[in-house]
């Protein structure tokens, strides 16, 4: 690449990425694992410039633990691998800061771009000022939907996304073969302690086997559920546009959203609705025996 294009992984920490991490940590090794040539791997995947993982402050114990040790490894190889985050505070403070959760009614999921798509991008072009930066994403052969999304800048066009692991036809089960054939620990889904779309084996898993994380997470409901009805009587005395019965309308983040929408902070639903941690508590508690 040239002095004015810069290639980075975009490091989360989760099976795909680390996948990506893999292959470019021995790159003649991972080209005899795929079975094709360096001259194909590289050109489907082609030579980075840098790492990068923007911490959000607020990841699971086992995603810290994968990217210490894929830090730990590039560093003594001497590969670039650089950790940022927002400077001015993390997904929990945010969260506690507003009184909310991550995925308000009427809302847009906005943490992965706050806190990880926002601060790569910055950061990149500090470190790399005048060029254009070409990021590689963690995204399956089969995720079309994901893959749609994109990472791109559409101000500017100084960053767009490629996706190597389509290229190199590899799904979810073909990186984690990946991974293992190359010498690495197994790796597990990457999100954050509070990720709104949290399954519930992965609610257990928290509660059952990181108290402190969970903590946080009874934290940030409780600041959640003390604030939204005063959020919600501020904004009708302030004399919003409201319903027949003086509710504020539905569609605005300022609506009662913890007693009127079922609001909680994990949008997973049980039988119709949403559960509050302590719902969660009762309903996952048998099986921490």
């Amino acid at each position: 690449m040239n002095s004015t294009s810069k290639h980075i992984i975009a490091f989360g920490g989760g099976v795909d990425s680390s996948a990506l991490l893999a292959i470019n940590f021995d790159r003649d090794a991972a080209a005899q694992v795929l079975g094709i040539s360096r001259e194909e791997l590289d050109e489907k995947f082609p030579a980075v410039d840098a790492v990068m993982f923007s911490d959000t402050g607020w990841e699971r114990e086992r995603t810290y633990a994968n990217v210490d040790r894929f830090e730990a490894a590039y560093k003594v190889k001497g590969l670039p691998f650089f950790r940022v985050r927002n400077k001015k505070e993390t997904i929990l403070e945010w969260t506690l800061r507003l009184g909310a959760v991550p995925l308000m009614p009427g809302s847009s999921h906005k943490c992965s771009l706050k806190f990880k798509t926002e601060v790569m991008h910055k950061e990149a072009e500090a470190m790399f000022p005048g060029s254009k930066i070409t990021w590689s994403i963690g995204i399956e052969a089969n995720e079309d939907r994901r893959a749609n999304k994109s990472f791109q800048d559409r101000s500017n066009g100084t960053h767009k996304s490629v996706y190597p692991l389509r290229h190199l036809g590899l799904d979810r089960a073909g990186c984690e073969r990946l991974i293992e054939q190359l010498g690495w620990p197994k790796v597990v889904k990457s999100a954050c302690v509070g990720c709104p779309f949290a399954q519930e084996h992965e609610i257990a898993d928290i509660m059952m086997n990181e108290p402190a994380a969970w903590a946080t997470v009874k934290q940030v409901e409780a600041k959640f559920r003390e604030t939204s009805p005063r959020k919600y009587q501020a904004f009708v005395d302030g004399g919003c546009k409201t319903d027949s019965a003086g509710r504020a309308l539905p569609g605005t983040w300022r609506v009662d959203s913890w007693n009127t929408n079922n609001a909680r902070l994990f949008a997973k639903k049980i039988n119709g609705r949403q559960l509050s941690v302590e719902e969660w508590e009762a309903r996952l508690a048998p099986l921490a025996f």
